[in-house]
């Protein structure tokens, strides 16, 4: 066995680094060893009264506004508010670092990301990593592990992209990540080996200590090839204010705020040469790509290839060799949009990329949410219409009935009518019965309602007629499993599982300071203070349930589960997900694609809707005006040529015409069914029509 110090290159690459700074718009950035970064940590102190104070609120906010409490006490046996009253007893025998573990730890054990302690400065804004990347893949009871990046101006002849990890200290890398998962707040097993295996290499030190160990050893088979095995001393190191400030994503977002940090910081590491280039304006975007690079990515079959892309040759089935598919990776559902709405900015531009994969890829689109932190409720819900022909019911969600919740909505009360309720009141308001009722019903949860209202939810309607497929894996979290419950509970698609399941966040989060601002004015007797030393909780505060086939199930802990399961290949990670993307489309191109369009719609007073619509693979149609059946017709392949009477509306003239299409499907025993596959509307202005050849999705229309 050959001992190699790694020290020496990756000091090379972090001058590289460091020396890059003001290019990369971080001129503050900064390197440190663990015992530096831990020294300077020494010289920043919390007294014992800010001590105090952040176990006291920590103690309000769990015992009284947290939405999982009873759930997670009976799940994980745990009892937080007792573990915050013996941290507070020992106060004066912790140091600022034991105390930091020690309230990490307490939180830790609730197993829910959206619930956490946040350290305060100099740990916050700073991140522990070690100088590559890997990636793991699965054989028939066995997972490897590759290396699958090494930081640039890291240069080692062994040690490099495709090398082996099988010992890490000594220790069976898996075995290693499951002990390490023991200090992440993964709800189920895929969640908890999934953060394990994130933090092997890197850690967000907002909300997690440094590393006990300044350096770790790692037994590896080389890149290069062959049988004998080598070992090589890597140093961790830590990395501080390479970061813009974090945003709060807003009240009725669900982020994992740490991986959604982490991913920013893994850009800076793994992706600085486009950084770089976007800094000195040298970046050309390519055609057909989105403005918003951070939250989407797409390609489609025949589509330009990019760089760092998904490769178009890879979008294809053999099997159904004339077919065309798309795919849409969505990063994030958190939009920074300079300007208006944010989840309204989001929904248009999945839009436009829906109406692209129309033209280009009619035969069924691949959604790929892995590793997406979460963000907006509201922008995750409302895309789903843009698939589906049916409705959308949002999801629902329950504040905790507690004292303070009750006090709360006590306060409410006696203000309605009185005055008018200020956007900080109206986050509460639609609860405030059942919370005023909880004291005789005895329920933990209030009744749900929804966040994301029903009719933006359903404001637009079906863009994509052809099949859908969606990729999760363990780290889709947040607003992304509020996503995936939607996708799944409407029937839109499968879902394709690289793991079991997903994250298992399935909430609404506030931060410590958003309850502080909304409650300030409504009830202040409520004891929440300032968080000293720019400290940071979050909360659970309203707990999530699912709707539809899965009405009432809950998402946290148990995550979304998979529909098909799918094992990650060494191609996949060496080559792109070449094997993954080529298994959705095997998926894609065994279902049936159903069109239906609008051609033209002309009102003919008082008689009725003179209507040509084009159908493939459509059985029977069905027309609505202004909300009611008026007719259905048998389809033909192509153009359909409709006579819809609208002597019987209540409300002429004609408004709106919608057609629904449904396919002929066999059904589970025997006998056929129908379903309901393709939706289109068009909105009438005057005598308006739809020009030849248009189709719904047009200024005539919506």
């Amino acid at each position: 066995m050959i001992f190699e110090d790694g020290s020496a290159p990756t000091l090379a690459a972090l001058r590289l680094l460091e020396s890059q700074k003001d290019r990369l718009n971080s001129p503050d950035l900064k390197v440190w060893s663990i015992p530096k970064f831990l020294g300077h940590a020494r010289t920043v102190r919390l007294g014992r009264r800010e001590k105090e104070i952040l176990v006291e609120q920590a103690t309000l906010l769990i015992d009284q506004f947290y939405a999982h409490l009873p759930f997670k006490r009976a799940r994980y046996a745990t009892d937080p508010v007792q573990r915050f009253r013996l941290i507070h007893a020992q106060l004066d025998q912790l140091s600022d670092l034991q105390f930091h573990d020690m309230m990490v730890k307490a939180f830790l054990r609730l197993r829910d990301a959206h619930t956490f302690y946040g350290l305060p400065a100099p740990y916050r804004g700073a991140f522990a990593f070690l100088p590559f990347r890997m990636d793991c893949y699965g054989e028939p009871g066995k997972r490897r592990f590759l290396v699958t990046n090494v930081l640039e101006g890291f240069a080692h002849e062994r040690f490099g992209v495709g090398a082996e990890i099988t010992l890490w200290q000594g220790t069976p890398l898996e075995r290693a990540i499951e002990r390490e998962a023991s200090n992440e707040p993964g709800c189920n097993p895929a969640s908890r080996f999934a953060r394990g295996f994130k933090r092997m290499t890197k850690r967000n030190l907002a909300f997690t200590v440094p590393p006990d160990e300044q350096s770790v050893v790692i037994q590896y088979i080389p890149y290069t090839g062959g049988s004998e095995e080598y070992s090589i001393v890597l140093p961790w190191n830590v990395v501080t204010a390479c970061l813009p400030s974090a945003k709060n994503a807003g009240s009725r977002s669900s982020v994992h705020e740490s991986m959604a940090q982490l991913k920013e910081f893994s850009q800076l590491l793994w992706q600085r040469e486009q950084m770089l280039e976007t800094a000195a304006g040298e970046a050309k975007p390519p055609p057909r790509t989105s403005p918003y690079p951070r939250v989407f990515e797409f390609q489609y079959s025949g589509g330009p290839g990019q760089s760092g892309g998904v490769d178009p040759a890879n979008l294809r089935d053999p099997d159904n060799a004339k077919k065309k598919f798309g795919y849409i990776r969505i990063k994030s559902f958190d939009l920074d949009s300079p300007a208006g709405d944010a989840a309204e900015h989001f929904v248009s531009e999945f839009k436009r990329i829906l109406n692209l994969m129309r033209e280009v890829a009619p035969d069924g689109v691949i959604l790929d949410v892995r590793s997406n932190p979460g963000g907006s409720i509201e922008a995750a819900e409302r895309i789903l219409q843009l698939m589906t022909p049916g409705e959308i019911e949002p999801a629902k969600f329950h504040f905790i009935n507690s004292r303070l919740t009750q006090q709360v909505a006590s306060s409410l009360k006696g203000a309605e009518g009185k005055v008018l309720l200020d956007a900080h009141q109206r986050e509460w308001h639609p609860w405030v019965e059942d919370l005023l009722n909880s004291v005789s019903s005895g329920l933990f949860v209030t009744r749900g309602i929804e966040l994301t209202d029903s009719l933006a939810a359903n404001d637009t309607g079906q863009v994509y007629q052809g099949p859908v497929t969606l990729i999760i894996d363990a780290s889709s979290y947040s607003a992304t499993d509020i996503f995936a419950a939607g996708f799944q509970d409407h029937g839109i698609g499968k879902v394709i599982g690289v793991d079991e399941n997903t994250g298992g966040g399935g909430a609404n989060r506030w931060l410590h300071a958003d309850l502080l601002e909304k409650l300030k004015k409504t009830v202040p007797s409520v004891p929440l203070k300032k968080l000293p030393g720019d400290a940071q909780m979050g909360l659970a505060i309203r707990r999530s349930s699912r709707v539809g086939i899965n009405a009432g199930n809950v998402i946290e802990d148990e995550g979304v589960k998979r529909d098909v399961p799918y094992q990650i290949t060494r191609n996949d990670i060496l080559q792109g997900d070449r094997d993954l993307l080529r298994f959705a489309c095997a998926q894609l191109g065994r279902e049936q694609t159903g069109l239906l369009r609008i051609v033209k719609a002309e009102a003919l007073d008082p008689e009725g809707i003179s209507l040509i619509v084009d159908a493939k693979n459509i059985f029977r149609i069905d027309c609505f005006v202004n909300g009611m059946q008026q007719c259905s017709f048998a389809a033909v392949e192509g153009v359909n040529i409709f006579f819809v009477p609208t002597g019987g509306l209540v409300d002429p003239p004609p408004g709106l015409l919608l057609v629904n299409g449904f396919a002929l499907e066999a059904g589970p025993n025997s006998g056929n069914t129908l379903r309901m596959v393709a939706r289109d509307t068009f909105r009438f202005e005057g005598q308006a029509s739809v020009a030849p050849g248009a189709t719904s999705v047009t200024a005539a229309s919506q």
